[in-house]
């Protein structure tokens, strides 16, 4: 092993000793992750309905529902993912 991975290895001990955990190609501290763990898992459940209610008679309460959802969605992408594509270059999910 040279030099360089041994200071890599001894630099992501630190930055765990510090509470900092790799996540989505970025060090975040452990409420960072859990935030974007939890929104994620909401981001998924939105897009599972949206796929639901897909195809909804116009008009009704359920386009308007779906209407809501999609904005949210398309929202909380652009944050998310301002480029377009998740780190490591996947593309997001409504891309």
């Amino acid at each position: 092993m040279g030099e360089i991975d041994r200071q890599r290895i001894s630099a992501v001990k630190k930055l765990q000793e510090l509470g900092l955990a790799w996540h989505a190609a970025t060090w975040l501290n452990a409420a960072e992750a859990q935030l974007l763990l939890e929104a994620d898992a909401t981001h998924a459940l939105l897009v599972r309905r949206a796929d639901e209610l897909e195809g909804c008679i116009e008009g009704s309460a359920e386009e308007a529902e779906f209407e809501s959802i999609i904005n949210a969605i398309e929202a909380y992408e652009e944050k998310r993912w301002p480029l377009g594509k998740i780190p490591g270059g996947r593309v997001s999910p409504r891309v």
